[in-house]
């Protein structure tokens, strides 16, 4: 024990007090300097007491400020945590450099944790920066990340600059740092011992501070570049976050003169030295950059913008899918900012559906507007299929990084569905394209994820996929009431058994085969109807087909609504006996989800991803044998026991899927994300060009169109006659 004008205070005098023992290497001590004290003082001793392990003795070095108030707080907080702080004062001021040459000869053969008097730090702070330094034997130094330090700053909270946190406030914030830290653990040219260890093994090589630079100011890069040039390196430990005020070790005395001088000796002394840390702190592709990045979201939460051009009623499934996961990212916890970006024609009518919905947690903005203000966009993303290439480049090329979601790869596998082969040659370049800038890829399903690395990139690019399913319908399920005659054909509807197939009758929807199928149903005995409701595209479609069938059939059975709004969607679907979703291929399959939600039972088949999210037990739609798959649907339509069955099996396997899932799978993602190499960065002029350009009209892109006709002719009607099979007799 000794006293310093009176304050009673644990005396360091013999360094066997520390571990009741001589020190020995591998131990590590914290070596906390002092002038003056500060403002931060008093919240730096706390933060030590309460977060170091009882492993790593601290050690006080006061260099012989005007420190008694700061010696008097010392002495409170010791006694208000009950732990002991071990204090050396200097007979006389040495400056920084000299304060820690005596700290590094005092504690030899440790290992030293410089540690700044006005910070503040978080739970297991020092283990984790001892981890760090010991992960390689090269290693001088590990410095931690900080609110205020150089090339190792990673900005907190805006209060901060106001006024710095408390313990517990900080702790919370290094908690949520050290939890989501990859450890990276990152090279640096140069340390900064605000909370740095110094390894003995480089202090014992390269040897101490140079205190040519006391009173402080440039010994650290001095210290550094001397290690470099021995072999040893400089690491960023990015498990460790620490609040820095920065100034307050220094108390008042100005040295801003003194840092001049020394930077020009360091610049004398190693010529390289300016250039090397200009080009590091510029160059957004350092491991440490990505790791800064990867920590400022972690502590303020990511922006993200979505490219909104296409995000339209229109695109139906893709619509709802587009909308559902803007919302639950925008009330994600990890995410900051969201952001709906569009060209100027499409701002007006996003903000009225967002209204509309009473959603005022995602924000709209051109993509000209998010160029001008300049903001700092963590992830671009894509939530639908564009193969125009109109304003994706703009969005994802201004983020640091993108992630676009492909629901399928149908249009791309199946020239049918294109205008001509160079329509579907250019859907597969701009596709590709995507694919290759894109930082990661969300596909529907396991199916998905499978057929796009067979088609796209083998086995070299698949640590960015990642599999991003569709949600379960949220929205309340509507009373039951009188049908909202928008589509007249509904009324007829009211009281008659039907099966109902919704969506747009692309041919690999299989809709002329389930209609088939069903003139068997009804030459079983069901008195029933079909009902078909969902837009006509422009090609690939099956529209004639259907008709043919019809016409060859003479069957009356068939109702072809087209599309239907919302509203009478789901009463179609809730009045339904069965929704079926005949499809050969399905990149998710959002109907049987729908059908179960809205209280009706749904019938697939195994088609793509339907395959991937159907129950084990339900029964399916096989497409082997015609007479089998009437006979399915017969027991399903006749058996109220086996209909109740069939959906309560579907209703526990959709349930797994939620859109508060996916959009964790997004946040994930695009953290993981910010630490990997950039695949694309769009260069300042081309993005002004497209801004500046502007998208094509999103009306000439989503209008309604007519259905086209195939050519009339034998070969056309053979087709459909072998599509009637037996039932066309």
């Amino acid at each position: 024990m000794g006293t310093t004008k009176g304050i009673t205070i644990h005396a360091l005098t013999d360094t066997d007090d520390l571990f009741g023992r001589p020190l020995q290497v591998g131990d590590v001590v914290a070596a906390l300097t002092l002038f003056s004290g500060g403002s931060t003082w008093e919240l730096c001793v706390s933060s030590l007491l309460e977060h170091t392990s009882e492993t790593t003795p601290i050690v006080v070095f006061d260099d012989a400020g005007p420190s008694e108030i700061a010696v008097q707080e010392l002495a409170e907080v010791e006694k208000r945590y009950g732990r002991q702080v071990h204090y050396f004062r200097q007979p006389k001021n040495r400056g920084v450099v000299g304060n820690l040459n005596t700290a590094f000869q005092k504690l030899a053969p440790a290992d030293v944790i410089v540690l700044n008097s006005d910070i503040i730090v978080g739970p297991e702070w020092d283990t984790r920066l001892i981890a760090a330094a010991r992960s390689r034997s090269d290693i001088a130094t590990a410095t931690a990340l900080s609110a205020n330090a150089t090339i190792f700053t990673v900005e907190g909270p805006d209060s901060w600059k106001l006024q710095p946190p408390t313990v517990a406030e900080f702790a919370e914030v290094a908690r949520k740092v050290s939890a989501a830290s990859k450890q990276v653990r990152p090279f640096v040219p140069v340390a900064t011992s605000f909370c740095t260890l110094f390894a003995r093994h480089a202090l014992n090589v390269v040897g101490l501070l140079d205190e040519e630079f006391s009173p402080g100011y440039g010994e650290e890069v001095d210290y550094s570049l001397r290690c470099v040039s021995y072999g040893f390196n400089h690491i960023a430990v990015d498990d460790v976050y620490a609040y820095h005020a920065t100034g307050e070790s220094f108390g008042e005395v100005a040295l801003n003169w003194r840092k001049i001088d020394n930077d020009e000796l360091v610049a004398r002394r190693f010529e390289y030295w300016n250039d090397w840390i200009s080009e590091f702190a510029a160059d957004e592709a350092t491991p440490l950059e990505r790791v800064r990045r990867y920590t400022y979201a972690v502590i303020h939460g990511l922006t993200i913008a979505i490219d909104a051009e296409l995000v339209h009623p229109n695109l139906t499934g893709t619509f709802e899918g587009s909308f559902a996961l803007s919302r639950k990212l925008a009330l994600h916890p990890d995410v900051q900012r969201v952001i709906w970006v569009a060209s100027g024609e499409r701002v007006g009518p996003l903000r009225a559906m967002l209204a509309e919905a009473k959603v005022d947690t995602i924000e709209v903005s051109t993509i000209a507007d998010l160029y001008a203000a300049k903001v700092d966009v963590d992830l671009a993303f894509r939530p639908y299929q564009d193969f125009t290439g109109a304003t994706w480049p703009a969005i994802s090329g201004f983020s640091r990084r993108n992630m676009i979601w492909m629901l399928d790869l149908i249009a791309l596998l199946n020239p049918h569905y294109a205008v001509d082969y160079d329509d579907f040659a250019a859907k597969n370049a701009v596709a590709r394209k995507g694919w290759e800038n894109a930082d990661a890829i969300g596909v529907l399903t396991p199916h998905v994820a499978k057929t796009l690395t067979a088609y796209y990139s083998g086995t070299s690019d698949s640590d960015k996929i990642v599999v991003l399913p569709n949600g379960s319908p949220e929205q309340p399920a509507p009373a039951a009431g009188a049908w909202n005659l928008e589509n007249a054909g509904l009324e007829s509807l009211a009281d008659t058994p039907y099966i109902l197939v919704l969506g747009t009758n692309y041919l690999h929807k299989n809709v002329p085969w389930l209609m088939r199928v069903g003139l068997r149903l009804k030459s079983l005995g069901w008195e029933g109807r079909f009902v078909f409701a969902g837009p006509t595209p422009d090609s690939g479609h099956s529209a004639q087909l259907e008709a043919d069938l019809v016409e060859l059939s003479g069957a009356d059975c068939f109702t072809f609504l087209g599309r239907v709004s919302d509203s009478d969607k789901i009463r179609l679907i809730s009045g339904a006996t069965l929704v079926a979703s005949p499809s050969i291929t399905e990149g998710w399959g959002m109907i049987p989800g729908e059908a179960v939600h809205y209280g009706s039972t749904p019938i697939s088949s195994r088609g793509g991803g339907l395959g991937d999210i159907g129950p084990a037990d339900a029964k399916y739609l096989e497409f082997r044998d015609d007479e089998a798959d009437a006979q399915t649907l017969l027991e399903l339509v006749n058996d109220l026991d086996a209909r109740q069955r069939q959906r309560e099996l579907w209703e526990a396997a959709t349930q797994q899927y939620q859109w508060s899932d996916t959009a964790q799978t997004v946040v994930t993602a695009g953290f993981d994300a910010l630490l990997r190499h950039r695949q694309f960065r769009l260069d300042e002029r081309t993005a002004q060009k497209i801004v500046h350009a502007g998208a094509p009209s999103v009306a000439r892109r989503l209008a309604d169109s007519s259905v086209t006709l195939l050519p009339v002719g034998s070969r056309r009607r053979r087709v459909v006659k072998r599509l009637l099979g037996g039932a066309a007799e």
